[in-house]
């Protein structure tokens, strides 16, 4: 019986790689990497460089740990199904010993000889090389096709093994220490020469458009292989298209869904990998005047009034005050250049802080991400909703990331975030329906790993909850169009009366606003307003977006 070869371990990076690019919920994490390890060439890499780009999606399937997944992404389901011995690989700094019929290597961080199964010749003895080794049968190892050569590379070896030596770690260099400390320093020297044969080339797109309308065809598809390589063509990502268009086989036609994924993405790179550089990183929205010492409350009024007065969009909108509250956060990139012992020191000690952090990092993330897979909600509003949660979590002040650890003001602050960003007259059902997704995450964790911390949601059932219809209603009446005279703040009100209310704000003053009677019906003396007070001539309202709060919000804003 023959027996299939094993696929290419480039390829299959490559093809695992492009089934991660389609996880929409991983696009703000692959571009904190993508600086991570391009450093200051992060938006120059690409098409322009095919060898970094597969060894940047070599780490990052391999070693790195997500924090969306909870996991390095090779080990996650789905991918670890097609992972094979993708997770033996080894990265590190191989220093070619001969190179006769059998080429050797001397791995510099373990002192192992390891045979590689290359062609004689291909390599010299005295050849660095730098990257990641796959295995073989045979004991023998595979470079992976984008792993550098430092022609004649002894000296490099020698000084990168001293060091290594005196540093005693205990631990293998990740990809992206190598990357910064051997490859970034080598493109300013002597030019070095890549090993392999270049990565995976395309297939031509007459040919997949054919394997893709031979497929569509034998189910009975309507759909035309030519149409939908046009549509790829135009499509600026490709999980856009791909993504519906698979739910719509999957419910019309019992084709290979797996296959067809496989052909839609690789028509949407041959229409644009070879042919366009990758489109810049957005830039970030124009930050709004803030002046200094503002609370968070304050900073959210001010943001959401500017933007919308300057017409900008809501999501964006949405999207700036969830980095105003620090969900987006990217860490300073380190600029580690040249070979020596204290620039190894300190990059190896950034990375091991960085470990330590991953380890310590709890079970909440990994739970979330086992019980959205088991209920088959990847992608959906509630994959969403819990990894804003995890990150709230992990970028709060206390990090409370084990989820018998989290409190109920936790819960209620994912709350919040909720209301704050929704659209005004959709806060009250996604906060609704935000508590529902948390109710059926503890049901699971409780009934799957008998981890009972049902009661914390209990007692997150504070005023947001039980008034939120009135809240809600609030904040629509006491918008309006007209924009404020004085910044906005957080007002708490103090008073209620049928033709107005009265409030104190944060420097002591108190005011009398009027407000209509419907208004005036949704509020409770406590609550707290976040907007800013119009003046016009001796009559005072609020004026611009308002946003109503229970007393029990102030401490989650301030």
């Amino acid at each position: 019986m023959h027996r299939p070869e094993t696929p290419d371990p480039t390829n299959r990076v490559a093809r695992l790689a492009r089934e991660l690019s389609l996880q929409p919920r991983l696009e703000a994490e692959v571009l904190r990497a993508r600086r991570q390890f391009f450093g200051n060439d992060a938006e120059v890499a690409g098409a322009t460089d095919r060898a970094r780009e597969h060894r940047f999606a070599e780490w990052f399937l391999l070693e790195r740990e997500s924090e969306v997944l909870g996991a390095v992404p090779v080990d996650v389901p789905p991918f670890v199904a097609h992972s094979g011995d993708l997770r033996d690989s080894l990265a590190g700094a191989f220093l070619v010993q001969s190179d006769g019929a059998v080429t050797t290597v001397l791995d510099l961080q373990d002192d192992e000889v390891l045979e590689l199964a290359v062609e004689p010749g291909m390599l010299a003895a005295g050849d660095l090389l730098v990257g990641r080794l796959f295995p073989t049968p045979g004991e023998r190892w595979q470079p992976s096709a984008a792993a550098p050569v430092l022609r004649q590379g002894r000296d490099v070896a020698t000084a990168f093994a001293r060091d290594i030596e005196r540093l005693e770690l205990g631990r293998r260099l990740q990809q992206i220490e190598l990357e910064h400390l051997l490859l970034q320093q080598a493109r300013k020297g002597p030019a070095f020469a890549a090993a392999m044969p270049p990565a995976e080339a395309l297939r031509p797109l007459e040919h997949l458009e054919a394997d893709l309308e031979q497929l569509l065809q034998a189910t009975g598809g309507k759909h035309s292989a030519a149409f939908l390589s046009e549509q790829l063509a135009e499509a600026e990502r490709p999980g856009t298209l791909i993504g519906p268009l698979l739910d719509q086989l999957a419910f019309h036609t019992d084709v290979d869904l797996e296959r067809a994924q496989r052909l839609l993405l690789e028509i949407w790179n041959a229409h644009h990998e070879e042919h366009e550089a990758p489109a810049p990183a957005p830039s970030p929205a124009p930050s709004p005047s803030l002046p200094p010492g503002l609370s968070l409350g304050e900073q959210l009024v001010r943001t959401l009034e500017e933007g919308l007065a300057q017409h900008r969009d809501v999501e964006e909108l949405f999207r700036q005050i969830e980095q105003m509250a620090g969900i987006d956060g990217d860490d300073d990139d380190d600029d580690d250049e040249g070979l020596s012992e204290d620039a190894l020191g300190q990059l190896v000690s950034a990375a091991d802080h960085d470990l330590q952090e991953e380890e310590d990092a709890g079970d909440l993330g990994p739970l979330v991400t086992e019980y959205l897979w088991e209920s088959r909600q990847d992608g959906t509003p509630a994959a969403s909703t819990l990894s804003l949660w995890i990150e709230l979590q992990r970028n709060a002040s206390v990090q409370r990331t084990d989820v018998e650890a989290v409190e109920s003001g936790d819960l209620m602050r994912l709350l919040l975030h909720v209301y704050l960003r929704s659209a005004p007259d959709e806060r009250a059902p996604l906060v609704r329906e935000t508590f529902a997704q948390l109710q059926r995450f503890y049901e699971w964790v409780h009934e799957v790993h008998e981890i009972d911390c049902r009661a914390v949601l209990q007692q997150c059932r504070g005023a947001l909850l039980d008034d939120l219809e009135r809240l809600s209603q609030a904040s629509q009446l006491l918008s309006s169009a007209q924009r404020p005279t004085r910044p906005p703040g957080i007002l708490e009100i103090e008073d209620l009366a049928g033709d107005g209310f009265g409030v104190s704000d944060d420097d002591g003053g108190h005011h009398w606003l009027s407000a209509g009677r419907d208004a005036l019906a949704a509020l409770r003396v406590g609550d707290l307003v976040l907007g800013g007070i119009s003046v016009d001539g001796d009559a005072r309202r609020l004026g611009g977006l308002v946003v109503v709060l229970p007393r029990d919000a102030r401490a989650l804003i301030e």
